[in-house]
């Protein structure tokens, strides 16, 4: 069994910082490793890797490895699940760090990262990972000094069956449109003024604007304002039948690389029992599909293909138009028609494992399981 030295479950962890306020891959592979906290013990050494930008953090990141005086044969592990303005993707940048690290550091070293993109070192799923222990392991978890959850309990995260009854909407827009300026906001904004004629028929979140979809536990609402994520309340998706967004990081290149990643954005719905029209990177659907979810075929998808952003984000608002313009009567029939689509997808969240990266790294460093 691998050791790994200071998991980001202790308080004052100086390498891992605020990743202890995440799921991190040792709390959902607690199974698989055996915590040390002596550091020469280990075999693994997990470190924050978000902050290895600008240079002077990185060589100040390096000065305080050297000071460990390690081991040769342990491993240092990056971890760059941040993925936000991820310069991870910026290849000059990248092959600068790699060079510098090989040259000061004498250890054998691995940065995992969660951009679907990114073929360079270890992708892993964090995002997957977050949302399923989330959703199906709420009541197994920890959720007071979680990232995003802020002390809320696990109320935010139980799921009602998949029903829709009453006085129904069409749509929910979980599409929060922050006060900042960032390419990937361009497109919430311009799908928001498109919605405004259709707004007596979803709800739209936009915090700029005062439009806060509450959470299912009250308590959490305060930090909706803020920006925070909280899964929608359950009697959004109930009143409604499908979730239009953008995701995260639609629009981000970096220089000769995009990102991809797929967020809660798409999650939520999907395990909230929703038909989804998401806009994202080319390719997004087929990559939501790999998965095991299912979509239905009254919804247009073929955006998808185009390559272009801008038209893309055209023939999305089109697809988009033609689900709006039909009768709610229409949209009844067809989830009575599509429910069993939206049941297996829900399911999908139980049936598809863990992203293992425990697994992962032992064949990265060509390593076995043995005791050490």
């Amino acid at each position: 069994m691998l050791k790994i030295f200071n998991p980001g479950r202790h308080i004052g962890d100086v390498f891992l910082k605020d990743y202890h306020k995440n799921f991190l891959p040792f709390d959902i592979e607690f199974q698989d490793w055996e915590y040390v906290t002596d550091i020469k013990q280990a075999d693994i050494i997990a470190l924050q890797g978000h902050d290895l930008f600008p240079e002077i953090n990185l060589i100040q990141k390096v000065i305080e490895i050297k000071s460990l005086n390690l081991r040769p044969e342990q491993k240092l592990l990056f971890l760059h699940i941040f993925h936000i303005d991820n310069v991870f993707a910026d290849t000059t940048y990248y092959l600068y760090i790699r060079k510098l690290l090989e040259q000061e550091i004498p250890n054998d070293i691995v940065i995992v990262h969660p951009n679907f993109a990114q073929h360079r070192e270890l992708y892993y799923d964090f995002l997957w990972n977050r949302q399923k222990i989330y959703f199906t392991e709420y009541d197994k978890i920890d959720l007071k000094d979680r990232l995003y959850t802020h002390g809320t309990d696990a109320k935010s995260f139980a799921l009602r069956p998949i029903e829709k009854h009453g006085s129904m909407k069409k749509f929910l827009c979980p599409n929060r449109i922050y006060d900042f300026q960032h390419l990937r906001l361009e497109y919430r904004k311009d799908l928001a003024y498109f919605l405004e004629p259709y707004a007596d028929q979803g709800y739209v979140s936009d915090p700029v604007k005062g439009n806060i979809l509450e959470a299912e536990n009250s308590f959490t609402n305060k930090f909706l304002a803020e920006g925070g994520w909280h899964p929608v309340a359950n009697r959004y998706y109930e009143n409604t039948y499908f979730s239009l967004y953008c995701e995260t990081l639609t629009g981000n290149i970096h220089k000769d690389s995009p990102y991809k990643s797929i967020t809660e954005k798409t999650w939520d719905p999907l395990i909230k029992g929703h038909f989804i029209l998401p806009f994202g990177y080319q390719g997004m659907i087929d990559h939501i599909k790999s998965y095991g979810f299912l979509f239905p075929d009254w919804i247009d998808y073929t955006y998808d293909y185009i390559e272009d952003n801008e038209q893309r984000f055209e023939a999305f608002l089109e697809t988009a138009k033609e689900l709006l313009e039909l009768p709610i009567e229409s949209l009844h029939e067809l989830y009575v028609k599509d429910k069993e689509i939206l049941e297996h997808n829900r399911k999908v969240f139980w049936d598809r494992p863990y992203d293992s990266l425990h697994d992962k790294l032992v064949k990265f460093f060509d390593i076995g399981n043995e005791t050490h």
